[in-house]
């Protein structure tokens, strides 16, 4: 026999029809308890019973009054306020709040635990977001305040810079391992964990992702259109790096045409890049205000997340790993797919892209309800 019960409406069912002469055999092929299996004849009658004895009763379910608990609602009030405050400066544990809360020594672990459970935490894993300064999170706040002051207008104009780097495998070993490494990091695998470290589920080497030939590429990303130049390769290095000299070369040969491809028009418009000091000095910020873009001085350290470039780098990688070959590439083989890539993603996820360049206020609002840290962007 089932054990669930009836609700409200088929108690009153249940009354209604007793009163309109039906026998307690046709309320019972009648009546459905709560997962939908057919009541006994004594269910039938106990409900009778009920509003018989209770004539003001309305089919509400009683409510058991059970074991008391072993905290008050002050003390459960006084674990929760204790991890919100100190999760962030020690490892706040069970035995971590017992050692401080004297009260929680009278009672077991258990009982701490469950006061957690339903206080709606739980043991999980921190966000894999860097921590951001103090100092920095406040200066991050002002700048959101900043841009949810700005038009869309204006933010329609934002471009991004940035730099990434993909690595090329060496041989035949290290593609078989990156090619592990696009499967992504989870896999359906049986329950009981029997199959864990069958060949098929086990993930990657830990550095598959920095193995190889390195290929640094410097990018202008605005308006859901993607700009790159692939910085040369060097046979001492393997390829060189981005420093103040060749910024500038970049930004008198690239920056112009770049911002004419991307909005199709002369108009200035706003850069946003991050804080490397090559970037930042007086001859570079002057090649960037002849090539028409009016860098964002008031864009925060520590602020990946409010930088588009960097999202669309993620989705670039992702785009380039599920169209890996199976055979081993090289330099040359590489660069003909990036180019292919980046013009379908230019093509097919151009709105997709719009949309992260203008999305600021989104992300400005995030960030000023998180108090100046990290939004999932």
């Amino acid at each position: 026999m089932s054990t669930a019960r009836f609700d409200a409406f088929a108690r009153g069912e249940i009354v209604g029809m007793r009163r309109a002469g039906a026998s307690r055999e046709e309320i019972r092929k009648a009546i459905t308890k709560k997962d939908g299996s057919t009541p006994s004849l004594r269910a039938v009658a106990g409900v009778l019973a009920k509003q018989a004895e209770e004539p003001e009763w309305r089919g509400e379910d009683s409510a058991a009054g059970g074991r008391p608990r072993h905290l008050t609602p002050a003390q459960e009030k006084v674990v929760e306020r204790l991890v919100f405050k100190e999760r962030g400066q020690a490892k706040v544990t069970v035995p971590y709040c017992r050692k401080r809360l004297p009260f929680l020594r009278d009672v077991s672990k258990d009982t701490a635990r469950r006061t957690l459970y339903r206080a709606g935490l739980a043991w999980l894993r921190r966000r894999k977001k860097a921590a951001v300064p103090k100092k920095w999170r406040q200066k991050r706040v002002a700048h959101c305040r900043w841009l949810l002051a700005q038009p869309r207008r204006v933010l329609r104009r934002f471009a991004y810079t940035d730099g990434t780097t993909f690595y090329l495998a060496r041989g035949l070993v290290e593609h078989e391992n990156k090619k592990r490494a696009a499967l992504g990091p989870s896999v359906w695998r049986m329950a009981s964990g029997k199959d864990g470290l069958w060949h098929d589920n086990v993930g990657p080497s830990l550095y598959a992702k920095s193995q190889g030939l390195p290929m640094k590429i410097w990018g202008f990303f605005a308006d859901g259109c993607l700009q790159y130049y692939v910085l040369p390769a060097d046979g001492a290095r393997k390829t060189t790096n981005m420093n103040g000299d060749r910024y500038n070369w970049l930004v008198g040969h690239k920056f112009e045409e770049w911002r004419r491809a991307c909005f199709g028009d002369n108009q200035r418009v706003s850069l946003v890049q991050d804080h490397e000091r090559c970037l930042w000095r007086d001859d570079n910020l002057a090649a960037l205000t002849a090539a028409g873009c009016d860098v964002v001085k008031g864009h925060p350290k520590y602020s990946p997340d409010l930088n588009a470039i960097e999202g669309w780098w993620a989705r670039l990688r992702t785009r380039l790993e599920e169209t890996a070959p199976v055979d081993f590439e090289g330099r040359a083989a590489f660069l003909q797919r990036l180019r292919r890539t980046v013009t379908w993603m230019n093509t097919h996820w151009r709105l997709d892209g719009r949309e992260l360049c203008t999305n600021q206020k989104e992300r400005a609002t995030e960030i000023r309800e998180l108090h100046g840290a990290k939004c999932h962007f």
